[in-house]
């Protein structure tokens, strides 16, 4: 699969389905042997042929392998047409950061470069206005911190200039051992957590910024609950009753999934490895077309309307594209 070398910055239209208009902020700027006294060697759980626990990566979550149903139904308020359901069968259990990666987590690894836009919420706040090949060059930064491969060829690597394709060694993303952005399969079928409704909280209430939706406000950020003081705040009067000034939150603040995942509604949008395009019919495995419209950004964020954090929402933006309400996490296939 062969990458674009660089794209161009995102016009507000790029980041809207074909179906529903987004109302964006864009702003610039870590084995044992057991023995008894007599010495005889009790055998492990491989020796007994049994599953045995993989070693996980500290803040990271284990998502086993399964199938689910994709897409939204036909009857969830304000649905998009590019959210057909239809049934997919994962293979590879992968392992996913429990929660998006910080401005402090990319500052540690990027040589102190933080590109964010919202800097005076702090190093425990999601990083955002990272573009998806940032993401991958970071990616590649944390393979390498963890002794693992890589897995991009990145030019301009450390930069905000970089840009990064799959190396050649592997046919797909799922096939690196080294750390990565997941497909966007891999992506719903963890924010769901095993659930059908339109939040891993419950079905969605009310569509827009306010009246609050009650079963977003337990699990997420929005545009109807985004309250921020900090330096450099967005103000957005009139959003909400009483809102002057939003921006990012500190990362976990939130209930988590059953998986033990923070922030898949809202906070930032995340970036998933896919070219946004129409689903195709059941499919195992599936790691996105060949070439679209842009890579497909998943889960709302901090400024967003409450159906745009439903797990199944779609927006996408070019790979280039750096936003105050973007960032991203990190999975390792297992």
């Amino acid at each position: 699969m062969s990458e674009e070398e660089a794209e161009p910055e995102p016009e507000a239209a790029d980041m809207v389905s074909d179906d529903e208009a987004a109302d964006l902020v864009i702003e610039p700027d870590d084995v044992d042997s057991a023995a008894d006294e007599d010495m005889t060697v009790e055998p492990d759980a491989a020796d007994m042929g049994e599953e045995v626990e993989p070693s996980l990566t500290a803040g990271f979550v284990l998502i086993s392998a399964g199938s689910f149903t994709m897409g939204s139904p036909g009857g969830e308020p304000v649905r998009g047409g590019d959210e057909t359901q239809h049934g997919v069968t994962l293979t590879i259990s992968f392992e996913m950061m429990a929660k998006e990666v910080t401005q402090g987590d990319f500052q540690a690894l990027m040589g102190g470069r933080n590109p964010s836009y919202f800097r005076g919420c702090g190093t425990s706040c999601p990083v955002e206005q990272v573009s998806w090949h940032e993401a991958l060059d970071y990616a590649n930064a944390l393979s390498t911190s963890k002794g693992v491969a890589e897995c991009f060829d990145c030019t301009d690597p450390g930069l905000a200039t970089v840009t990064c394709l799959l190396k050649g060694s592997y046919a797909r993303p799922q096939d690196c051992p080294g750390y990565r952005l997941p497909t966007e399969a891999e992506w719903e079928y963890a924010a769901r957590a095993t659930t059908t409704t339109a939040f891993y909280s419950g079905p969605i209430t009310n569509t827009e910024r306010t009246p609050l939706d009650s079963n977003l406000d337990v699990i997420g950020w929005y545009g109807g609950n985004s309250t921020a003081t900090y330096a450099g705040v967005y103000d957005c009067s009139g959003w909400f009753t009483g809102s002057t000034t939003c921006g990012t939150q500190p990362v976990g603040g939130k209930q988590a999934n059953l998986w033990g995942l923070f922030d898949m509604s809202g906070n930032v949008w995340e970036w998933v490895w896919d070219w946004y395009g129409a689903y195709p019919g059941d499919v195992t495995d599936y790691w996105g077309t060949a070439g679209g419209s842009g890579r497909v950004l998943r889960g709302g964020g901090w400024e967003i309307y409450a159906y745009f954090c439903r797990s199944a929402a779609r927006l996408y933006c070019p790979a280039g594209g750096r936003l105050n309400s973007l960032g991203f996490r990190l999975v390792r296939s297992i």
